[in-house]
């Protein structure tokens, strides 16, 4: 949308004009003299439309011409206006610079704050990230971490009360396993990253998929005939050590746009996990010491071109690659549950590896049909994800001295390849009109999955080919999507918006150990609606609803069988089905600066990978199952104070009740609260703000998520951040996880046996990060792509 709004704006400003015309002009800045860019101005005359309109560029500047005559001017900020002013215009006028700055008044005008830390829109929350202490010298998943709404617990991201969702890098979903996303977003520097869209309610424009709503993670934009450069490295200490290095470049003059980036990173971690089964007769508590080492290199590279003033191309390239290492010996010891003697133990030797390897590019078009901003937009896509996993484990049995047991020895190797291509072409046409704005588009798209997974038997000494467990599996998906979205502003109170979505899935899934074939055809329907009520400019009451669709995990559907003991193993379903998700969200926001929500939820064909535990043979089973449908009814609130020039804080909370009726007969139906509050803090200490302080504290209280009881966890983050040299070079320290109290214990019963695990992800320790910027403190522009849901169901 944004670089619509550039392209309208430079149409507009070359109009011809007749010579009876005059100039209006003028110039937006912050209150830290940085231009204030996509602010509409509007000239009105009458009671119809505005007769002249356009938007301040990069650089603030803002340029309209009519005849003679007395107007209305109106500058709109995020769709409210902050500027009103009656012109007689009788020669060119220039009204000059127009700083921007909180309750700040011009020449009888009140113009709000150009950028806050937190900015509410109708449909998502923006957390301007530049802005921010915490996440500076950090990693995506630090600017997650100190995002409003946002929580981020053993890596995984999640909205506060909604769960799991989908997370986008420029509007790109991220198709990848859940730890290959974490490491990918360790992968991008924060500084890099100019704010995070929270979207609880997606609209029509979005695909369908996922669970309750997406996070949009926006990388810096360019500002035009300009370069910029920013290197930077961090140190980071834990349990061991690690290092990342970065550097970024940016370079836009006239038609041309480039920029680029690399990032390589290593990282060690010692995580522990206690893990009990209450069997009827005895307990098993597995203790496992793990520990990895990353190695990760990203890099990004994109090509923006303006071919005419109507039509921009361009191309972005996108890669990641991994190399991970892991070892843990898993001690399994078995209790008696009436003396509470050891009766015997498992012993375990693990080694794994695996190279996750991502490669994107997208091909993309924007061109203007005329000066009302009709426009088009197209993108085609490309996505390859590559992972060789191998994992080596072997293993006994012991008696209660843990001498070895005759017979019990087990060992297998495990390999596979997993490739997944996928090709999506989309176009999206934008129809501004009086009556309403209308959006029509439409989306194709093909995914070619495929998996060869090669186990080797080591029980006699040697290896030996097992060709029941070994298989290939090739899974094909189509989809094709449809929307029509229409948008009114009813009055100066009231605005709309109004959106249906098609989406056609066809599937097919073929095992050759099974020889079997899967098949599915489905069509399903995602209506969006949204309203807006403004009964003055302080207040804003918004009613949202949205339908989605959560499909399973590329690799949920493989029909593999892994085993990595006599008495674990994991198996893929190929007759899982997606999740429908109704969601009813009430919001209220006052004074940009308290927020609530209520909000209600409901899943229907839950799915989810389960640990269902036979108590007779003692033998856990991994998969995933559609068990359940869920529900939960919440409020959230946040209040964001900033009265005071050298504190900004936002401070919030979360609760709601959860239920889960089950469907299957090995989890019961189950119900409960769970609750969460946060607090995230920065300090300006000196005037020449060159000198800040942050403190974010969070706690989760105990409580029920889904089937789990979560116990309470608390998180401390600290940071110090010195602008140097001229405010070019940025030193930040940070201590992470301070209370070193993320040790959560999750529980839930399975098939009648109650399970917990105990676990600590090496999350306590410090960083301490250098960057200096080059150039004249541009920023590379990026956009958004085409292929939005594959990435994120990939294993």
């Amino acid at each position: 949308m944004k670089h619509l709004l550039l392209l309208l704006a430079t149409l507009l400003s070359h109009i011809g004009l007749s010579a009876q015309q005059f100039s209006i002009k003028g110039t937006v800045r912050n209150q830290r003299n940085t231009p204030v860019e996509f602010l509409y101005i509007g000239l009105f005359k009458g009671e119809t439309g505005p007769l002249q309109q356009t938007v301040s560029d990069s650089l603030g500047h803002f340029l309209l011409k009519a005849p003679a005559g007395n107007y209305r001017m109106r500058v709109s900020h995020f769709g409210k206006e902050v500027v009103y002013k009656e012109i007689v215009l009788s020669a060119d006028l220039d009204l000059g610079t127009i700083e921007i700055q909180e309750a700040t008044d011009l020449q009888g005008i009140t113009v709000t704050a150009g950028k806050r830390l937190v900015e509410q829109k109708v449909d998502r929350l923006v957390f301007n990230v530049e802005n921010a202490i915490v996440p500076t010298g950090g990693t995506a998943m630090d600017a997650l971490k100190a995002t409003p709404g946002v929580r981020v617990q053993n890596d995984n991201v999640s909205i506060v009360g909604k769960g799991e969702v989908l997370v986008m890098v420029d509007g790109r979903l991220q198709r990848m396993s859940q730890d290959d996303l974490t490491t990918f977003l360790k992968s991008i520097p924060a500084d890099n990253i100019k704010s995070i869209e929270v979207i609880a309610t997606p609209p029509s424009q979005y695909q369908a998929e996922g669970n309750n709503g997406l996070i949009n993670i926006n990388l810096k934009k360019a500002r035009p005939n300009a370069w910029n450069a920013n290197i930077g490295g961090t140190y980071t200490q834990k349990t061991y050590s690690g290092f990342n290095g970065q550097a970024q470049f940016g370079f836009n003059y006239g038609a041309l746009s480039l920029q680029a980036s690399l990032s390589k990173g290593q990282q060690q971690l010692r995580t522990t996990s206690v893990e009990q089964i209450f069997y009827p007769q005895e307990r098993w508590r597995q203790a496992i010491t793990n520990r990895s080492k990353s190695d990760v290199l990203s890099a990004s590279l994109g090509i923006d071109y303006k071919l005419t003033s109507k039509w921009t191309t361009g191309v972005k390239y996108l890669g990641s690659f991994t190399d991970r290492t892991s070892a843990n010996n898993p001690l399994t010891t078995r209790i008696d549950n009436n003396s509470q003697a050891d009766k015997g133990y498992i012993m375990t030797d693990v080694n794994a590896a695996n190279k996750p390897q991502m490669n994107s590019l997208n091909w993309y078009h924007t061109l203007t049909l005329d000066s009302t901003g009709k426009s088009i937009a197209i993108d085609v896509d490309f996505f390859s994800y590559r992972k060789q996993d191998y994992r080596f484990f072997a293993g006994n049995e012991a008696g209660t001295q843990k001498a070895v047991i005759p017979g019990t020895f087990f060992s297998a190797t495990n390999t596979n390849r997993n490739r997944i291509d996928n090709y999506s072409a989309k176009a999206d046409v934008t129809l501004p009109y009086k009556w309403a704005n209308l959006t029509v588009g439409g989306r194709v798209s093909y995914t070619n999955t495929g998996n060869d997974l090669t186990v080797y038997d080591h029980k006699s000494g040697n290896p030996v080919f097992n060709k029941d467990q070994s298989n290939v599996f090739n899974y094909k998906e189509y989809n094709q999507a449809a929307y029509l979205s229409a948008s009114k502003k009813i009055n100066s109170h009231w605005e709309t918006q109004l959106g249906i979505r098609m989406e056609a899935t066809q599937t097919n899934g073929y095992s050759q150990n099974l020889d079997q074939t899967n098949v599915n055809n489905y069509i399903r329907l995602f209506p969006t609606a949204y309203i807006t009520y403004l009964p003055d400019d302080n207040n804003t009451f918004s009613l949202n609803y949205s339908r989605r669709i959560r499909r399973p995990d590329f690799d949920y559907l493989n029909p593999f069988v892994i085993r990595t003991s006599p008495y674990f193993y994991s198996e893929g379903n190929p007759f899982l089905k997606p999740s429908y998700i109704d969601n009813v969200e009430l919001s209220y926001v006052k004074d940009q600066k308290w927020a609530s929500n209520l909000y209600y939820s409901r899943v229907t064909n839950f799915g989810q990978e389960l640990s269902i535990i036979d108590s007779t043979t003692n033998i856990t089973r991994q998969t995933p199952v559609n068990y359940a449908n869920t529900y939960q009814l919440g409020c959230s609130t946040y209040y964001n104070f900033n009265s005071l020039s050298w504190w900004n804080s936002f401070t919030g909370f979360n609760v709601n009740y959860q239920g889960v009726k089950s469907r299957s007969r090995y989890i019961q139906s189950i119900r409960g609260y769970n609750a969460y509050v946060y607090s995230n803090n920065d300090f300006t200490v000196n005037k020449t703000k060159s000198l800040f302080f942050s403190v974010n504290y969070a706690v989760q209280l105990p409580g029920r998520y889904q089937l789990f009881h979560i116990s309470n966890m608390h998180m401390l983050d600290v940071a110090v951040k010195f602008l140097l040299a001229n405010k070019k070079l940025t030193l930040t320290i940070t201590g992470e996880d301070l209370l070193n109290a993320q040790r959560p214990t999750i529980a839930y019963h399975s098939n009648g046996v109650k399970n917990s695990v105990r676990s600590y992800g090496d999350t306590r320790g410090f960083r301490i990060s250098v960057s200096y910027k080059l150039g004249n403190n541009s920023n590379a522009r990026q956009r958004t792509a085409g292929n939005e849901e594959e990435r994120t169901r990939v294993n």
